[in-house]
Formats: structure tokens, C-alpha cells, sequence
């Protein structure tokens, strides 16, 4: 049985309205870990932090871009499941760094707010994700039926 396109459009693309508030949330992350009062002894790991919110930035960008350029409703699902786990992959690695973070004024903040980023990616995408999976999975179950 094919891929219903419409279904599979409407699972790829996160919602507009989870997009705009990601956006918002990680523009506040940034602004914090730019221009924020945070503190560590380790020699670097400010720099490096920085780095790391902006490269989920990118990944966030990449989680929301449209894949409707892709031909095949299939690869539309890799496409989507592959920048989730690049996605979740960064998120560990700036959640990693912030725990070496030692003070600061802003430290509490920083940290509330990418809780709360953690928190949306993971309520909206970890669902979406396990949906298309399975969509993929049944896709290659029939296949080996037949």
C-alpha cells in the first residue's frame, strides 16, 4: 500500500505554531549564552557552549525545513527521522557542556530555559518520530509480504 502523502506532509513538517515557539525559545538560549552573565573555571567551555547553541540552532532549522523538494514520501520520512536524531544528538552535547557551567547571575536562567527547550522538542518530536517510524516500519513489512 502507498504512502498517503497528505499524512505523511502533515508528520514530516512540525507544527507552524511549535516552530515559532522553538525559535523563540532558542533565540532566548542564545541570547543568554551570548550576551549572559555565565560563569565556569573551565578554560574554553564558554566559547565552545556558544558554539553548541549555535549548531542547535541549525539543527533545529533543519528539524523544521519543509521536505516537500523530496520526490518520495519515504525518503520525506528518513529525511525527517534523520534530523531529529542530529537534532536530539546536539541538544545532549549543549546540555553536556551546560553542566560544566559553574555561576553566573544568568546560570539559573540558562539552565530553566534549556529545560524548557528539552521539554518542547521532546514533547512534540519524540511522538512525531515514533509515528513515523512505525508509518516506515509498516511500509517494509508489506513489502516483505508480498
Amino acid at each position: 500500500m502507498p504512502f498517503d502523502a497528505q499524512a505523511v506532509n502533515q508528520l514530516v513538517n512540525p507544527p507552524a505554531d511549535w516552530q515559532a515557539g522553538i525559535h523563540t525559545q532558542w533565540l532566548h538560549l542564545q541570547d543568554l549564552a551570548v550576551w549572559g552573565d555565565l560563569k565556569s573555571s573551565q578554560i574554553g567551555l564558554l566559547p565552545k557552549l556558544r558554539k553548541r547553541v549555535l549548531d542547535l540552532g541549525e539543527k533545529l532549522r533543519s528539524v523544521c525545513n519543509d521536505r516537500g523538494w523530496i520526490p518520495h514520501p519515504r525518503e520525506q520520512i528518513k529525511n525527517a527521522l534523520g534530523s531529529s536524531l542530529n537534532l536530539l544528538d546536539s541538544l545532549s552535547k549543549l546540555e553536556e557542556s551546560a553542566t560544566a557551567l559553574e555561576g553566573g547571575a544568568d546560570l539559573e536562567i540558562f539552565q530553566n530555559a534549556l529545560r524548557a527547550l528539552r521539554k518542547a522538542i521532546d514533547q512534540t518530536l519524540i511522538p512525531r518520530d515514533s509515528q513515523l517510524a512505525a508509518l516506515l516500519d509498516s511500509q517494509y513489512q508489506e513489502e516483505d509480504e508480498n
